[in-house]
Order: structure tokens, then sequence, then C-alpha cells
């Protein structure tokens, strides 16, 4: 290389035993100190061929006999490569069985293989492969420029400052000014703590002066630091707020009062009057979660390639993502970004590997979710005020997208709760004229509403289930329903949201292990029961839940009812064509205001009831033989008392015989200790 004028890049080759020859550990320290040269380890004692801090992982097998099993080694070695490193764009890996060699190229979501080639036959492109690897730089080999791995495990963050819009300078000025006109300046956080991670990662970070200068700013103060992916030719949350904010002040100077969807609300009650102070000025803003608009960072587009050969993930499971503080990991919750395939059909369209770009965003804010306050009286405060959020969204057009505990924030001002509405990845514009929708299923499992969740408006239900209006089929066959399409998600859709999530407080979050049981059915964090999901939004909350509710909360239960009855009306009066029109949307908008009227008069009996913080996430215990389940279920399905505490479930680990392993990698010299290793996108 040198020879031809090719830059080398320090990468080395190191020699790991293979992980399966040498027992459920992985590898012995022995053989992995002695194999391993010039590599660097995340974690002293380390018995993962994970643990080398790997650039670009060779999965090598002298012969063919096992070539999935040596593909399933590369592709989990990459895997662990990329969660281990959050500086990581991406990643290449070459598989090798015999003399077939395979190059691999994987993002966060996706891992493609091209065509196999022989290196015997074609030995220019294995020689080809490694020059291109031994003298690429780190951007090149998928490494994050905007991010620094240091040597404490923690990362630093470059954002780009945004040019404040000056006057418009006449071309004299203009002129002049060209030479005194400077780049805008960099600002630099240093990570602190992990509050979420997957294909998002949410820290905790403080501002410090420079790259090389790591003294912290501000008195060290954190702010909350989101690092996420979207769609190459999608608008960024950045660009999304801001779009929303321009549309609500549009919104203002409009005759905005008259609109049709506020047709149910009138005029002279408290509720008006409220939404009239937050429109009244920028009042609205407080409201929402802001971003820094001091700076941002949007990246380069990666990779769209079109492939059938992408390879199928062994794990479809991250966790969900929050802006709040203590999130809770859990396994089983996760966001949907796609819609379900039918079981038992393969998908019509091969797989593609979308274009993606990563962005950071900084909020100034350090919130509190929802769930996670004081009381239940705080709760539904911050949820009441995040229904106003929600209304100025719709009168605006817009819809939120992922109402759910995680994106229904707090934060103490002047000694009370305000609520931050957080999260607008996923809001969107409301198109007058689309009855359906190309999107995809967007929601968190345990908040997403019932049309969502199952592709399938509850309009069309009725006049299958009720009216037996079906296809009718010549020839015997057996008469099929019309096939469902993906749902237009409107505003009745992140009304039922906030239904489901003040369900999930009153039966899982004030201590009464008989409701969180009751319940566990309804909130399992996936879409096996969304068809029980659907009966309740129906008919309503079973008796055994009920019966089994802490006594102080049956109140809000008993508000629920008549809030669940409209939006269900609603639903059965409204064909796709009617949603279209803004006004039918007037008597669920007012029912929620309603709902929340309503439970003020009880509040004295519920307010002060505290909400469990359990670190066991978003899953109900496992019953316990003191709870008496055993017992009549009239002396075991009530709390009446305060609340008690369970087990958090265990958290399932990995073990060492499920990790993959590898046999040949290539090794960067440079690299630093491993870092932390976030919403289920299925």
């Amino acid at each position: 290389m040198e020879k031809a004028g090719l830059r080398e890049n320090g990468l080395r080759l190191s020699l790991v035993p293979d992980a399966g020859s040498v027992g459920k550990s992985g590898m012995d320290d022995s053989a992995s100190d002695n194999s391993v040269e010039g590599g660097q380890r995340s974690g002293e004692w380390s018995n993962s061929p994970a643990s080398v801090v790997l650039s670009v992982p060779v999965a090598l097998r002298l012969d063919e006999v096992n070539t999935s099993q040596n593909k399933e080694r590369l592709v989990q070695a990459m895997r662990e490569s990329m969660e281990g490193d959050i500086s990581r764009n991406f990643i290449y890996g070459i598989s090798v069985e015999d003399d077939r060699v395979s190059l691999w190229y994987s993002t966060r979501k996706t891992t493609v293989k091209a065509t196999s080639f022989s290196y015997v036959n074609r030995p220019d492109l294995l020689i080809r492969a490694f020059v291109s690897l031994f003298s690429a730089d780190r951007e090149v080999l998928g490494y994050e420029s905007h991010i620094t791995r240091l040597t404490d495990g923690s990362y630093l963050y470059e954002l780009d400052g945004i040019p404040p819009k000056g006057p418009i300078l006449k071309s004299s000025h203009r002129l002049r000014s060209k030479s005194a006109q400077k780049q805008p300046q960099s600002f630099f956080f240093k990570t602190t703590h992990l509050i979420s991670k997957g294909h998002t990662h949410i820290w905790n970070a403080v501002e410090v002066t420079s790259k090389s200068n790591m003294k912290p700013k501000h008195k060290g103060q954190e702010i909350v630091l989101k690092d996420t992916w979207v769609d190459a030719d999608s608008a960024t949350e950045f660009e999304l707020q801001r779009s929303l904010f321009q549309d609500i002040d549009s919104l203002k100077q409009s005759d905005w009062e008259s609109l049709p969807i506020l047709m149910g609300i009138p005029s002279d009650r408290e509720e008006f009057a409220r939404l009239r102070s937050y429109l009244k000025d920028d009042s609205y803003k407080s409201l929402f979660l802001r971003y820094d608009e001091r700076m941002c960072y949007t990246g380069r587009p990666g990779k769209s390639l079109p492939s059938e050969l992408v390879w199928k993930p062994l794990s479809n499971h991250v966790e969900p993502d929050t802006l709040a503080e203590g999130v809770e990991h859990n396994e089983q919750s996760w966001r949907t970004s796609q819609r379900k395939p039918r079981e038992g059909k393969p998908p019509r369209n091969p797989p593609t590997l979308s274009s993606k770009k990563r962005c950071f965003f900084v909020f100034p804010e350090t919130c509190t979710r929802v769930s996670h306050l004081p009381t239940l009286g705080d709760a539904m405060e911050v949820l009441n005020q995040a229904y106003f959020a929600l209304l100025i969204m719709f009168c605006a057009g817009w819809v939120h997208r992922d109402i759910s505990d995680g994106n229904v924030l707090a934060i103490k001002v002047d000694g009370k709760w305000s609520v931050r509405l957080a999260d607008l990845e996923f809001a969107k514009k409301c198109s007058p004229k689309l009855a359906t929708s190309p999107d995809a299923t967007i929601g968190t499992p345990y908040f997403i509403a019932y049309e969502i969740e199952a592709s399938l408006l509850l309009w069309v239900r009725y006049e299958i289930d009720f009216k037996k209006v079906i296809l009718p089929v010549w020839g015997g066959g057996k008469a099929i329903p019309p096939p469902s399409k993906a749902i237009v998600h409107t505003f009745f859709h992140d009304i039922e949201s906030l239904w489901w999530l003040i369900v999930w407080l009153i039966t899982s979050r004030i201590g009464c292990d008989a409701s969180k049981i009751a319940a566990h059915a309804l909130f399992q964090g996936h879409f096996a029961d969304s068809e029980r999901r659907g009966n309740v939004v129906i008919g309503g909350l079973s008796h055994d839940i009920v019966s089994s509710l802490h006594d102080d909360v049956k109140p809000i239960a008993a508000g629920l009812e008549p809030f669940r009855v409209q939006l269900y009306g609603d639903y059965l009066r409204n064909s796709p064509e009617m949603r279209l029109k803004y006004e039918n949307y007037a008597p669920a908008c007012a029912t929620a205001l309603i709902f929340f009227d309503d439970i003020r008069e009880s509040c004295d009996v519920w307010a002060s009831l505290p909400l469990q913080q359990s670190l066991a996430g978003m899953r109900a215990p496992q019953p316990r033989p003191q709870l008496g389940l055993n017992q009549p279920a009239s002396e075991a399905s009530t709390c009446s008392s305060g609340p008690t505490t369970s087990r958090p479930p265990t958290k399932r680990k990995l073990r060492g015989s499920e990790r993959g392993s590898l046999v040949l990698s290539s090794v960067s010299s440079l690299s630093c200790d491993a870092g932390p290793a976030k919403r289920i996108k299925l």
C-alpha cells in the first residue's frame, strides 16, 4: 500500500478463537489475551469475542458445512460492535466459508449481504476489499465524525450552531460584511447519564468548553440530548416543531374561536377561556418540550439499497425512548413503525434498506414522565394540560400520533407541575383529502388506538360483525370481508391514546396488585391481544377490572365510561369520508374536557394517592400467594387500603452461550473502552 501511494489507517488484523470450541463462556482469558494483537477490550477480564473493539469483524470457517451458523456469528458480532459504541453509524463485515466470500453492511436497523464470490476465481475482489478497508478513514468505516468516544466510557457530542437570521442588507453592505462573516460556533456536550437507548439514544449531558477543554459550562447544569435517526427524506423533529409553531401562529391570527372542531365547547366555559389564554400570545409554547434553537446537527444520509437479501435480525427488540428521567427498560415495550404482516403470508415486496440520517437535538429542560409524578392528582392535572396542547394541535390541523407515558412529561415551575408534551418525531399535519393512509403504523402498544393497532376501522368492523356486510363470492367459496387498509391517524386516535394512558395509571401505577393483575392482559407491550383491547373500546372495562380497582380511583373509572361511549359512538358514526370534515370531531374533543371537569368533584378522594415508582417497567407482576388468589373474587379483587409494593420482574439477560462469536477481526488500535450500549420498531 505504501509503494502504491495509499494511506494506511492503522487497523490491525487480530485472531480471536472460535467461541464454540471453548465452552459457554465464549473463550477463556488466556486464549483471548494471547491471540489479540493490538486490540483493546471494553472491560477487564471479558470473556466475549465482542469485548474486542471491532472496526470490521470477519467470520472465517474453512468449510461450507455450517454456513448459516458462520453468518449468524458475523451478524451477532456486528450487532454487538454497534451496540457497544454509540459513535458508529454503520459497520462493514466479511464472512468466509471455504473459498466463498460475502461482504456485509449493517446499520442499527437492517443488515444487507452482497452476492458472494470465490476468492480463488476472483482474488482481485478480496484484495480490493481489504485495501479499501485498510485505507479508509473513520467516517468511511462508519464512525460518526460529530461524536467522540472518551476514555471514561462517556461520549462527546458536537452540535453545529445555527446562524441567527440577520436583517436584509443592501448589496454594498453585503459585500463588505462577507469578509467579516464567521463560521457558526459549535457546541460540545459530554454525556453523564443514559436515560434511554435503542434506535434513539437520550442522554443527560453537560455543556463543556470545547473538544480539547472538558471544563463544564453553566455550573455543570444538565440538559437532555436526543440522538435519533429519521428517514433521509423526512423532516427532522427540529423542523417539525418549527412548522407546527408556524401553523399555530397563523391560527392565532385567524378567527379560530369559530372553528367547527370547537363547536362542542361553549365559549363561556372556563375551558374556552383557558384556550384563549394559551393562544393570546406565545403561551402555548410552554405546553411543549422545546429544543434549543441555537443548535442542532443533521448528518449525511446513509446508503439506500433495495435488496432481497436483507438479513433477518436475530432480535427485533429494543427499548422505548423517552425524554424523561428514570426510564423503565422493558424488552416487551416498543414502538412500531410498520404494519404487521398477516400470518402465513410473505411480504409482497422485497425489503429495502431505506436511507437514514442521524440528528442531534438539545432540550434545556430536564423533565419527569407523567407516571413518575408524586401523586395521581399531579398526574391528572398534567394530563389535563397535555390535552390543551393536543387541542391546539388539532385546531392547527396536526396530530401527535404517539401519546404515551414517555411523551407526556412534566417540569416543576413555581412549585407546580407543568406539562411538556414531547416527541414530535411522528407528528403530522392532517390532509383534508386523504381517506386512506400510505403511512406505516405508528404508536406505543400500551396506548395505541385500537383502529391503528388492528389496521381496521371500527366503522368497518361494525358493518361486518353486526350488519353482515361482506363481499359475495361465486362458486361456493367462503365470503371474505373487505381487506383492511392502513388507517389514517386522526384526532380520535390521539384522544383514545390519552384514554388508555389514564386507564393504565389507575390500574397499574397506584400500588394495587389486584387491578394490575386484572389489567395485565391489556398492557403486555405487544400486539397479541389487540382483539381484547378492541372489546374494551366497544364494551368498556370488564367487571373483573372494575371490581379490582382501588376504591379511591373508582370515580375516575366511572368518568372514563361516558368518555369511552362517546368516542366509540364517534368511531361508528364517521365513515372514512366523514372523518375528513373537522366538525365531526367536535363531540369527542369536548368529551375529554368534560371528563376532566367531572372528576374534579371527587379529586379529594384520589388526588393524594401516591404513584408507584416501580423499576419493573410497563409490565404487571406475577400473582403473589399473599394476595389470596384462591379465595373468592370478592375477597381478593379489591384494594381499599393504601398502596402495596410488588416484586418487579427480573429483566432477561443474554447468556454467554447465546452470544455470537467470530474468528477473525479487524481491530482499531486507537479505540477506547466501550461505553454503555433503545423504542422497539417492529
